[in-house]
Protein backbone atom coordinates (compact mmCIF):
# COMPACT_ATOMS: atom_id res chain seq x y z
CA UNK A 1 0.00 0.00 0.00
CA UNK A 2 3.00 2.06 -0.47
CA UNK A 3 2.33 6.02 -2.00
CA UNK A 4 5.54 7.04 -1.62
CA UNK A 5 9.13 7.63 -2.20
CA UNK A 6 12.29 4.83 -0.73
CA UNK A 7 12.84 6.60 2.33
CA UNK A 8 9.25 7.01 3.14
CA UNK A 9 8.87 3.60 2.67
CA UNK A 10 11.97 2.41 4.69
CA UNK A 11 10.44 3.80 7.51
CA UNK A 12 6.83 2.65 6.91
CA UNK A 13 8.10 -0.83 7.08
CA UNK A 14 10.11 -0.63 10.16
CA UNK A 15 6.85 0.68 11.53
CA UNK A 16 4.96 -1.82 9.96
CA UNK A 17 7.34 -4.83 10.79
CA UNK A 18 6.87 -4.89 14.61
CA UNK A 19 3.11 -4.84 14.24
CA UNK A 20 3.30 -8.29 11.82
CA UNK A 21 5.73 -9.86 13.88
CA UNK A 22 3.33 -9.52 17.36
CA UNK A 23 0.18 -9.93 15.19
CA UNK A 24 1.89 -13.41 13.58
CA UNK A 25 3.21 -14.48 16.87
CA UNK A 26 -0.80 -14.20 17.93
CA UNK A 27 0.15 -11.13 20.68
CA UNK A 28 -2.46 -9.54 19.40
CA UNK A 29 -3.26 -6.78 22.57
CA UNK A 30 0.24 -5.73 21.59
CA UNK A 31 -0.05 -5.91 18.06
CA UNK A 32 -2.81 -3.61 18.49
CA UNK A 33 -1.46 -1.24 20.81
CA UNK A 34 1.37 -0.56 18.35
CA UNK A 35 -0.77 -0.57 15.70
CA UNK A 36 -3.21 2.58 17.36
CA UNK A 37 0.04 4.17 18.02
CA UNK A 38 0.89 4.34 14.21
CA UNK A 39 -2.64 5.60 13.28
CA UNK A 40 -1.96 8.30 15.97
CA UNK A 41 1.38 9.20 14.52
CA UNK A 42 -0.01 9.48 10.73
CA UNK A 43 -3.95 8.79 10.77
CA UNK A 44 -3.29 9.55 6.36
CA UNK A 45 -1.27 6.48 5.81
CA UNK A 46 -3.30 3.76 4.57
CA UNK A 47 -1.17 0.85 5.67
CA UNK A 48 -1.02 1.54 9.46
CA UNK A 49 -4.77 1.90 8.95
CA UNK A 50 -5.41 -1.65 7.14
CA UNK A 51 -3.24 -3.54 9.97
CA UNK A 52 -5.32 -1.90 12.50
CA UNK A 53 -8.00 -2.96 11.03
CA UNK A 54 -6.49 -6.59 10.33
CA UNK A 55 -5.78 -7.27 14.23
CA UNK A 56 -9.04 -6.00 15.06
CA UNK A 57 -10.70 -8.66 13.11
CA UNK A 58 -8.18 -11.32 14.59
CA UNK A 59 -9.18 -10.27 17.86
CA UNK A 60 -13.36 -10.42 16.94
CA UNK A 61 -14.00 -6.68 16.80
CA UNK A 62 -15.33 -6.82 14.00
CA UNK A 63 -17.28 -3.22 13.80
CA UNK A 64 -13.62 -1.39 14.61
CA UNK A 65 -12.12 -3.25 12.30
CA UNK A 66 -14.66 -2.34 9.58
CA UNK A 67 -14.62 1.36 10.91
CA UNK A 68 -10.84 1.34 10.57
CA UNK A 69 -10.75 -0.91 7.09
CA UNK A 70 -13.28 2.23 5.97
CA UNK A 71 -10.99 4.95 6.70
CA UNK A 72 -8.11 3.01 4.73
CA UNK A 73 -10.15 3.07 1.33
CA UNK A 74 -11.26 6.85 2.29
CA UNK A 75 -7.89 7.19 1.10
CA UNK A 76 -7.15 4.78 -1.28
CA UNK A 77 -8.89 1.89 -2.57
CA UNK A 78 -6.48 -1.03 -1.76
CA UNK A 79 -7.53 -5.09 -2.23
CA UNK A 80 -5.98 -5.59 1.71
CA UNK A 81 -8.42 -3.10 3.16
CA UNK A 82 -10.95 -4.49 0.75
CA UNK A 83 -10.19 -8.17 1.64
CA UNK A 84 -9.89 -7.12 5.51
CA UNK A 85 -13.22 -5.34 5.72
CA UNK A 86 -14.88 -8.40 3.79
CA UNK A 87 -13.38 -11.02 6.10
CA UNK A 88 -14.88 -8.72 9.29
CA UNK A 89 -18.51 -8.08 7.32
CA UNK A 90 -18.53 -11.93 6.52
CA UNK A 91 -18.10 -12.42 10.26
CA UNK A 92 -20.94 -10.48 11.14
CA UNK A 93 -23.18 -12.73 9.00
CA UNK A 94 -23.38 -9.46 6.30
CA UNK A 95 -22.56 -11.63 3.74
CA UNK A 96 -23.81 -9.83 -0.01
CA UNK A 97 -21.89 -6.87 1.57
CA UNK A 98 -18.63 -8.77 2.13
CA UNK A 99 -18.73 -10.67 -1.23
CA UNK A 100 -19.05 -6.74 -2.56
CA UNK A 101 -15.65 -6.35 -1.19
CA UNK A 102 -14.04 -9.46 -1.95
CA UNK A 103 -15.33 -8.68 -5.43
CA UNK A 104 -13.95 -5.60 -6.20
CA UNK A 105 -10.79 -6.57 -3.98
CA UNK A 106 -10.35 -9.58 -6.95
CA UNK A 107 -10.88 -7.04 -9.66
CA UNK A 108 -7.79 -4.96 -8.16
CA UNK A 109 -5.92 -7.74 -7.46
CA UNK A 110 -7.27 -10.82 -9.67
CA UNK A 111 -4.51 -13.70 -9.55
CA UNK A 112 -5.00 -13.39 -5.48
CA UNK A 113 -5.73 -17.02 -4.35
CA UNK A 114 -6.34 -15.54 -0.96
CA UNK A 115 -9.13 -13.70 -2.00
CA UNK A 116 -10.38 -16.27 -4.02
CA UNK A 117 -10.61 -18.97 -1.41
CA UNK A 118 -11.98 -15.76 1.10
CA UNK A 119 -14.78 -15.36 -1.67
CA UNK A 120 -15.78 -19.12 -1.85
CA UNK A 121 -15.52 -19.39 1.89
CA UNK A 122 -18.17 -16.73 1.74
CA UNK A 123 -20.22 -18.44 -0.48
CA UNK A 124 -20.26 -21.72 1.00
CA UNK A 125 -21.22 -20.57 4.57
CA UNK A 126 -24.44 -18.79 3.13
CA UNK A 127 -24.85 -22.19 1.96
CA UNK A 128 -24.35 -21.45 -1.96
CA UNK A 129 -22.40 -24.36 -2.65
CA UNK A 130 -22.76 -24.39 -6.49
CA UNK A 131 -21.56 -20.97 -6.75
CA UNK A 132 -18.79 -21.87 -4.41
CA UNK A 133 -17.63 -24.96 -6.50
CA UNK A 134 -18.00 -22.57 -9.75
CA UNK A 135 -15.24 -19.84 -8.57
CA UNK A 136 -13.47 -22.10 -7.26
CA UNK A 137 -13.17 -23.74 -10.59
CA UNK A 138 -10.63 -26.38 -11.25
CA UNK A 139 -9.27 -27.02 -7.88
CA UNK A 140 -12.94 -28.42 -6.93
CA UNK A 141 -12.44 -31.61 -9.09
CA UNK A 142 -8.58 -31.72 -8.52
CA UNK A 143 -6.44 -35.01 -7.27
CA UNK A 144 -4.82 -34.20 -4.05
CA UNK A 145 -1.72 -34.34 -4.86
CA UNK A 146 -2.35 -30.86 -7.13
CA UNK A 147 -3.76 -28.63 -3.57
CA UNK A 148 -0.94 -30.71 -1.70
CA UNK A 149 0.94 -27.22 -1.29
CA UNK A 150 -1.93 -24.88 -0.43
CA UNK A 151 -3.88 -25.69 3.23
CA UNK A 152 -5.98 -22.82 2.57
CA UNK A 153 -7.30 -24.18 -1.04
CA UNK A 154 -6.87 -28.29 0.21
CA UNK A 155 -9.36 -26.97 3.39
CA UNK A 156 -11.97 -25.21 0.66
CA UNK A 157 -12.13 -28.27 -2.07
CA UNK A 158 -12.57 -30.74 0.80
CA UNK A 159 -15.08 -29.11 2.70
CA UNK A 160 -17.08 -29.41 -0.59
CA UNK A 161 -16.33 -32.86 -1.12
CA UNK A 162 -17.39 -33.46 2.53
CA UNK A 163 -20.85 -31.70 1.59
CA UNK A 164 -21.18 -34.05 -1.40
CA UNK A 165 -20.62 -37.05 0.53
CA UNK A 166 -16.99 -37.62 -0.83
CA UNK A 167 -15.68 -38.56 2.71
CA UNK A 168 -12.59 -40.70 1.90
CA UNK A 169 -11.45 -38.16 -0.70
CA UNK A 170 -11.72 -35.05 1.68
CA UNK A 171 -9.41 -37.19 4.49
CA UNK A 172 -7.11 -38.22 1.11
CA UNK A 173 -6.50 -34.66 0.15
CA UNK A 174 -6.52 -33.16 4.02
CA UNK A 175 -3.91 -35.94 4.50
CA UNK A 176 -1.84 -34.76 1.65
CA UNK A 177 -1.65 -31.07 2.68
CA UNK A 178 -0.88 -31.79 6.41
CA UNK A 179 2.79 -31.81 6.15
CA UNK A 180 2.68 -28.58 4.67
CA UNK A 181 0.90 -26.96 7.52
CA UNK A 182 2.72 -26.01 10.73
CA UNK A 183 1.32 -27.60 13.82
CA UNK A 184 -0.56 -25.50 16.29
CA UNK A 185 -1.12 -23.32 13.27
CA UNK A 186 -4.40 -21.98 12.34
CA UNK A 187 -3.91 -23.95 9.01
CA UNK A 188 -3.42 -27.00 10.72
CA UNK A 189 -6.08 -26.37 13.19
CA UNK A 190 -8.68 -26.17 10.65
CA UNK A 191 -7.42 -28.76 8.64
CA UNK A 192 -7.73 -31.25 11.23
CA UNK A 193 -10.80 -30.48 12.66
CA UNK A 194 -11.93 -30.65 9.01
CA UNK A 195 -10.74 -34.20 8.82
CA UNK A 196 -12.32 -35.24 12.47
CA UNK A 197 -15.48 -33.87 10.64
CA UNK A 198 -15.04 -35.79 7.80
CA UNK A 199 -14.08 -39.08 9.38
CA UNK A 200 -17.08 -38.81 11.77
CA UNK A 201 -19.38 -38.40 8.68
CA UNK A 202 -18.25 -41.64 7.25
CA UNK A 203 -18.33 -43.48 10.83
CA UNK A 204 -14.62 -43.55 11.74
CA UNK A 205 -15.54 -42.51 14.99
CA UNK A 206 -11.90 -43.42 17.05
CA UNK A 207 -10.30 -41.83 14.40
CA UNK A 208 -12.31 -38.36 13.97
CA UNK A 209 -11.64 -38.14 17.83
CA UNK A 210 -7.94 -38.51 17.55
CA UNK A 211 -8.04 -35.88 14.73
CA UNK A 212 -9.96 -33.52 17.09
CA UNK A 213 -7.35 -34.13 19.89
CA UNK A 214 -4.43 -33.82 17.66
CA UNK A 215 -5.24 -30.54 17.01
CA UNK A 216 -6.06 -29.25 20.83
CA UNK A 217 -2.98 -30.93 21.42
CA UNK A 218 -1.12 -29.30 19.05
CA UNK A 219 -1.85 -25.89 20.04
CA UNK A 220 -1.44 -26.63 23.66
CA UNK A 221 -4.50 -25.97 25.36
CA UNK A 222 -4.44 -25.44 28.79
CA UNK A 223 -7.29 -25.51 31.23
CA UNK A 224 -7.24 -25.60 35.00
CA UNK A 225 -11.16 -26.36 36.42
CA UNK A 226 -10.88 -25.11 39.88
CA UNK A 227 -10.02 -21.61 38.31
CA UNK A 228 -13.32 -21.17 36.85
CA UNK A 229 -14.98 -22.78 39.86
CA UNK A 230 -13.37 -20.08 42.16
CA UNK A 231 -14.62 -17.49 39.59
CA UNK A 232 -18.16 -18.76 39.79
CA UNK A 233 -18.29 -18.76 43.45
CA UNK A 234 -16.94 -15.25 43.44
CA UNK A 235 -19.04 -14.02 41.26
CA UNK A 236 -22.31 -15.58 43.00
CA UNK A 237 -20.91 -14.04 46.79
CA UNK A 238 -20.89 -10.71 45.46
CA UNK A 239 -23.23 -10.51 42.54
CA UNK A 240 -26.85 -10.17 44.94
CA UNK A 241 -30.23 -8.73 43.88
CA UNK A 242 -29.31 -5.69 45.95
CA UNK A 243 -25.41 -5.42 44.48
CA UNK A 244 -26.68 -5.58 41.36
CA UNK A 245 -29.63 -2.85 41.74
CA UNK A 246 -26.93 -0.89 43.13
CA UNK A 247 -24.96 -1.10 40.09
CA UNK A 248 -27.43 -0.50 37.35
CA UNK A 249 -30.31 1.11 39.13
CA UNK A 250 -33.71 1.02 37.75
CA UNK A 251 -32.25 0.01 34.17
CA UNK A 252 -33.61 0.96 30.87
CA UNK A 253 -37.58 -0.19 30.07
CA UNK A 254 -37.55 -0.98 27.17
CA UNK A 255 -38.30 -4.86 25.62
CA UNK A 256 -36.10 -5.18 22.44
CA UNK A 257 -33.52 -6.98 23.94
CA UNK A 258 -33.79 -10.99 24.04
CA UNK A 259 -30.78 -13.01 25.47
CA UNK A 260 -29.99 -16.10 24.78
CA UNK A 261 -27.74 -18.31 27.31
CA UNK A 262 -26.52 -21.58 27.04
CA UNK A 263 -23.57 -23.40 26.34
CA UNK A 264 -21.61 -23.63 23.14
CA UNK A 265 -23.25 -26.45 20.89
CA UNK A 266 -26.10 -26.50 22.94
CA UNK A 267 -28.64 -24.95 20.70
CA UNK A 268 -28.38 -21.27 20.94
CA UNK A 269 -27.56 -20.76 17.42
CA UNK A 270 -31.36 -22.86 16.26
CA UNK A 271 -33.14 -20.43 18.27
CA UNK A 272 -31.20 -17.73 17.58
CA UNK A 273 -32.49 -18.73 13.72
CA UNK A 274 -36.32 -19.33 14.95
CA UNK A 275 -36.42 -15.69 16.66
CA UNK A 276 -35.11 -14.14 13.46
CA UNK A 277 -37.46 -16.10 11.43
CA UNK A 278 -40.25 -14.59 13.10
CA UNK A 279 -41.51 -10.60 10.68
CA UNK A 280 -41.24 -8.59 13.94
CA UNK A 281 -38.48 -10.10 15.00
CA UNK A 282 -34.13 -10.32 14.12
CA UNK A 283 -30.99 -12.38 15.83
CA UNK A 284 -28.00 -11.22 15.67
CA UNK A 285 -25.62 -13.28 16.59
CA UNK A 286 -22.71 -13.53 18.93
CA UNK A 287 -23.15 -9.74 19.09
CA UNK A 288 -20.33 -9.11 22.29
CA UNK A 289 -20.83 -5.45 22.92
CA UNK A 290 -22.44 -5.69 26.06
CA UNK A 291 -20.92 -9.34 27.51
CA UNK A 292 -17.44 -7.47 27.16
CA UNK A 293 -19.37 -4.61 28.76
CA UNK A 294 -20.44 -6.49 31.83
CA UNK A 295 -17.27 -8.79 31.73
CA UNK A 296 -15.14 -5.40 32.73
CA UNK A 297 -17.61 -4.58 35.63
CA UNK A 298 -15.83 -4.79 39.23
CA UNK A 299 -12.51 -6.10 37.46
CA UNK A 300 -10.19 -4.36 39.51
CA UNK A 301 -8.09 -1.62 37.32
CA UNK A 302 -10.43 -2.00 34.33
CA UNK A 303 -12.47 0.81 33.97
CA UNK A 304 -16.11 0.75 32.21
CA UNK A 305 -19.00 2.41 31.12
CA UNK A 306 -22.15 3.02 33.32
CA UNK A 307 -25.17 1.61 32.61
CA UNK A 308 -26.92 4.74 31.72
CA UNK A 309 -24.40 5.35 28.79
CA UNK A 310 -23.97 2.02 27.60
CA UNK A 311 -27.52 0.90 27.61
CA UNK A 312 -28.91 3.21 25.01
CA UNK A 313 -25.98 2.95 23.00
CA UNK A 314 -26.54 -0.84 22.70
CA UNK A 315 -30.06 0.13 21.94
CA UNK A 316 -29.05 1.84 18.96
CA UNK A 317 -26.63 -0.73 17.56
CA UNK A 318 -29.49 -3.16 18.29
CA UNK A 319 -32.03 -0.72 16.08
CA UNK A 320 -29.03 0.40 13.30
CA UNK A 321 -28.66 -3.78 13.32
CA UNK A 322 -32.40 -4.50 12.88
CA UNK A 323 -34.60 -1.66 11.70
CA UNK A 324 -37.95 -2.31 12.42
CA UNK A 325 -37.56 -5.34 14.77
CA UNK A 326 -39.44 -5.42 17.73
CA UNK A 327 -37.01 -8.13 19.46
CA UNK A 328 -33.82 -8.80 18.84
CA UNK A 329 -31.99 -11.86 20.16
CA UNK A 330 -28.37 -11.58 21.27
CA UNK A 331 -27.18 -14.91 21.78
CA UNK A 332 -22.87 -14.00 22.77
CA UNK A 333 -21.33 -17.07 23.84
CA UNK A 334 -20.82 -15.22 27.28
CA UNK A 335 -24.06 -14.55 27.98
CA UNK A 336 -24.51 -16.80 30.91
CA UNK A 337 -21.74 -15.54 32.45
CA UNK A 338 -23.08 -11.83 33.37
CA UNK A 339 -27.05 -12.50 32.12
CA UNK A 340 -27.64 -10.97 35.71
CA UNK A 341 -26.04 -7.55 34.45
CA UNK A 342 -27.46 -7.71 31.16
CA UNK A 343 -31.49 -8.37 33.07
CA UNK A 344 -30.59 -5.46 35.62
CA UNK A 345 -29.96 -3.22 32.89
CA UNK A 346 -32.65 -4.11 30.71
CA UNK A 347 -35.26 -5.58 33.37
CA UNK A 348 -38.09 -5.39 30.25
CA UNK A 349 -35.92 -8.44 28.57
CA UNK A 350 -36.83 -11.42 27.45
CA UNK A 351 -34.34 -14.00 28.73
CA UNK A 352 -33.84 -17.60 27.20
CA UNK A 353 -31.66 -21.01 28.65
CA UNK A 354 -30.98 -23.77 25.68
CA UNK A 355 -29.67 -26.49 27.66
CA UNK A 356 -28.41 -29.67 26.08
CA UNK A 357 -27.18 -33.33 27.46
CA UNK A 358 -23.61 -32.21 28.32
CA UNK A 359 -22.07 -35.49 26.68
CA UNK A 360 -23.67 -34.09 23.27
CA UNK A 361 -22.26 -30.68 24.12
CA UNK A 362 -18.67 -32.05 24.96
CA UNK A 363 -18.68 -34.15 21.63
CA UNK A 364 -19.43 -30.56 19.83
CA UNK A 365 -16.80 -28.83 21.78
CA UNK A 366 -13.85 -31.07 21.05
CA UNK A 367 -15.08 -31.26 17.30
CA UNK A 368 -15.13 -27.58 16.97
CA UNK A 369 -12.24 -24.88 16.57
CA UNK A 370 -13.10 -22.15 19.73
CA UNK A 371 -10.78 -19.33 20.60
CA UNK A 372 -8.56 -21.29 22.70
CA UNK A 373 -8.01 -18.41 25.03
CA UNK A 374 -11.14 -17.67 25.98
CA UNK A 375 -12.92 -20.49 26.11
CA UNK A 376 -9.82 -23.55 26.57
CA UNK A 377 -12.47 -25.54 28.24
CA UNK A 378 -13.62 -26.50 24.90
CA UNK A 379 -10.54 -29.01 24.02
CA UNK A 380 -11.19 -31.76 26.51
CA UNK A 381 -14.53 -33.62 27.37
CA UNK A 382 -13.94 -33.27 31.13
CA UNK A 383 -13.11 -29.31 31.39
CA UNK A 384 -16.21 -29.67 29.29
CA UNK A 385 -18.23 -30.97 32.06
CA UNK A 386 -16.76 -28.55 34.50
CA UNK A 387 -17.57 -26.14 32.59
CA UNK A 388 -20.78 -27.34 32.39
CA UNK A 389 -21.59 -27.58 35.76
CA UNK A 390 -19.89 -23.81 36.31
CA UNK A 391 -22.54 -22.08 33.51
CA UNK A 392 -25.47 -24.26 35.60
CA UNK A 393 -24.81 -22.80 38.68
CA UNK A 394 -24.27 -19.33 37.48
CA UNK A 395 -27.64 -19.64 35.56
CA UNK A 396 -29.41 -20.99 39.22
CA UNK A 397 -27.78 -18.25 40.96
CA UNK A 398 -29.22 -15.45 38.23
CA UNK A 399 -32.40 -16.67 38.74
CA UNK A 400 -32.86 -15.88 42.19
CA UNK A 401 -31.77 -12.36 42.16
CA UNK A 402 -33.20 -10.91 38.29
CA UNK A 403 -36.43 -9.15 38.04
CA UNK A 404 -37.40 -11.60 34.79
CA UNK A 405 -37.63 -15.37 34.82
CA UNK A 406 -35.79 -17.09 32.48
CA UNK A 407 -37.10 -19.19 29.54
CA UNK A 408 -35.27 -22.88 29.55
CA UNK A 409 -35.57 -24.70 26.16
CA UNK A 410 -34.13 -27.80 26.10
CA UNK A 411 -32.54 -28.77 23.24
CA UNK A 412 -33.83 -32.62 22.74
CA UNK A 413 -37.56 -31.07 23.22
CA UNK A 414 -37.28 -28.57 20.87
CA UNK A 415 -35.82 -30.81 18.08
CA UNK A 416 -38.27 -33.40 18.43
CA UNK A 417 -41.61 -31.89 19.34
CA UNK A 418 -41.36 -29.01 17.10
CA UNK A 419 -43.92 -26.48 17.08
CA UNK A 420 -45.19 -26.76 20.74
CA UNK A 421 -42.01 -25.67 21.72
CA UNK A 422 -41.69 -23.02 19.39
CA UNK A 423 -44.83 -21.46 20.11
CA UNK A 424 -43.72 -21.78 23.72
CA UNK A 425 -40.45 -19.80 22.57
CA UNK A 426 -42.52 -17.01 20.79
CA UNK A 427 -44.55 -16.50 23.06
CA UNK A 428 -42.16 -15.90 25.79
CA UNK A 429 -40.14 -13.00 23.52
CA UNK A 430 -43.71 -11.14 24.03
CA UNK A 431 -44.34 -11.75 20.20
CA UNK A 432 -47.67 -13.37 18.70
CA UNK A 433 -47.20 -16.59 16.64
CA UNK A 434 -46.42 -16.64 12.81
CA UNK A 435 -46.33 -19.52 10.61
CA UNK A 436 -43.19 -18.22 9.17
CA UNK A 437 -41.41 -19.75 12.37
CA UNK A 438 -41.48 -22.97 11.39
CA UNK A 439 -39.57 -21.99 7.64
CA UNK A 440 -36.70 -20.84 9.95
CA UNK A 441 -33.90 -22.77 8.09
CA UNK A 442 -34.99 -21.23 4.48
CA UNK A 443 -33.58 -17.69 5.67
CA UNK A 444 -30.90 -16.48 3.49
CA UNK A 445 -29.02 -15.27 6.40
CA UNK A 446 -26.10 -16.49 6.96
CA UNK A 447 -24.87 -18.04 10.49
CA UNK A 448 -21.02 -17.34 11.48
CA UNK A 449 -20.81 -19.67 14.13
CA UNK A 450 -20.23 -23.67 14.17
CA UNK A 451 -23.77 -24.58 13.45
CA UNK A 452 -24.20 -22.27 10.00
CA UNK A 453 -24.78 -25.59 7.92
CA UNK A 454 -27.11 -27.15 10.49
CA UNK A 455 -29.11 -24.21 11.36
CA UNK A 456 -30.22 -23.92 7.48
CA UNK A 457 -32.27 -27.78 8.07
CA UNK A 458 -35.30 -27.82 9.17
CA UNK A 459 -35.74 -29.65 12.53
CA UNK A 460 -33.93 -32.93 12.75
CA UNK A 461 -32.46 -35.16 15.54
CA UNK A 462 -30.05 -37.25 14.02
CA UNK A 463 -27.54 -34.97 16.55
CA UNK A 464 -29.47 -36.46 19.43
CA UNK A 465 -27.36 -38.69 21.37
CA UNK A 466 -24.37 -38.62 19.10
CA UNK A 467 -22.24 -38.84 22.32
CA UNK A 468 -22.48 -42.48 22.05
CA UNK A 469 -20.23 -43.44 18.85
CA UNK A 470 -17.79 -41.87 21.38
CA UNK A 471 -19.04 -43.05 25.04
CA UNK A 472 -15.57 -44.94 25.22
CA UNK A 473 -13.85 -41.38 25.31
CA UNK A 474 -15.97 -40.13 28.00
CA UNK A 475 -16.10 -42.80 30.52
CA UNK A 476 -15.01 -41.66 33.94
CA UNK A 477 -16.18 -38.04 33.29
CA UNK A 478 -18.62 -36.62 36.27
CA UNK A 479 -21.71 -35.85 33.88
CA UNK A 480 -24.92 -33.79 35.82
CA UNK A 481 -27.22 -36.48 35.65
CA UNK A 482 -30.36 -34.38 36.25
CA UNK A 483 -29.54 -32.84 33.14
CA UNK A 484 -29.31 -35.92 31.14
CA UNK A 485 -32.35 -37.42 32.27
CA UNK A 486 -34.08 -33.80 31.50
Amino acid sequence: MDRRGPAASTTLERRLGPIRAEYMAGRLDRALELAEFAVRTDPREPAYLSIAARVLGAMERHERAIAMAARALAITDHPEPRMVRGDALRALGRTDEALVDFERALALAPHSHELLLALVTTLEEAGRIEEARGRLGPLATSLPTETASDPRAAHEVAKLEIHDGRFDAAVARIDAVLPAAEPGAIASTMLLHLRAKALDRAGRYDEAWASAMRSHADRGVRFDPSTLDAAVTAAIARWSRDALRAEHGEGIDDPLPIFIAGMPRSGTSLVDQVIHAHPGAAGVGELETLERWAESIGVPGRRHEPGSRMGPRYLAELRRLAPGASRVANKALGNAGVLGHLASLFPASSLVEVVRDPRDVAVSCVFGTFNAVRFPWTARPEWVAAAWHASHRMMEHWATVIPQSVLRVRYEDLVSRGQPELKRLVAHVGLPWQDAVESFHASRRTVRTLSYDQVSKPLYTSSVGRWQHYERHLAGIDWPQASIDG
